[in-house]
């Protein structure tokens, strides 16, 4: 099969490895948009030791026909109050030398599969960048609020893929009742 995308969990071990994967793959949006306060090519290798160890939380290393490719984190949020089985993509990055070939699209459908009681996922993306935008909207995500501007030429916004399917019994989402 072409492009077979797996998604190996990681652990401390590979958090040298995510950390140089994640500065590859997000140094050309650094380099675009300067953003020194939220750039994931700016994060320590120490942040990525905390990512990979933090509870309720995966990172997992994306590889292509055995070729490591990239990686994707999920947290999650499952049984508290406010955020009841509500998860979180980010970050999930593909290096410069395997982008636009699906496979950050093939992780992230692996993910949904990975955690099917998932009601909710949520990320953030740069407005600016409509082929990720589309990315996300092709797999079922909306944009959700405003945005927020970083600097004068980016602004993260917010989308949300929710699973009505997936709805606990006897909420009105799972009914299709409106509100």
């Amino acid at each position: 099969m072409k492009n077979r995308i797996e998604l190996v969990q990681a652990d401390v071990k590979d958090a040298k490895l995510l950390h140089r994967l994640q500065v590859e793959a997000f140094t050309p949006l650094y380099e675009k948009y300067h953003d020194d306060a939220t750039s994931p090519a700016k994060e320590p290798l120490e942040r990525i030791i905390q990512k990979v160890t933090e509870a309720n939380s995966e990172f997992y290393i994306i590889c292509m026909e055995g070729e490591t490719v990239g990686g994707i984190r999920i947290r999650h949020y499952q049984g508290e109050t406010v955020f009841d089985d509500v998860s979180w993509i980010s970050p999930v990055f593909v290096i410069p030398n395997f982008q636009n070939m699906g496979i950050a699209q093939k992780a992230i459908q692996k993910v949904f599969d990975l955690y099917p009681k998932t009601t909710v996922w949520k990320l953030s993306t740069i407005e600016q960048e409509t082929a990720n935008c589309h990315l996300y909207e092709k797999l079922g995500f909306v944009r959700v609020g405003n945005g927020h501007a970083v600097n004068e030429q980016m602004t993260l916004i917010d989308y949300e893929r929710v699973c009505y399917n997936r709805r606990k019994p006897g909420s009105l989402e799972s009914t299709g009742e409106k509100l």
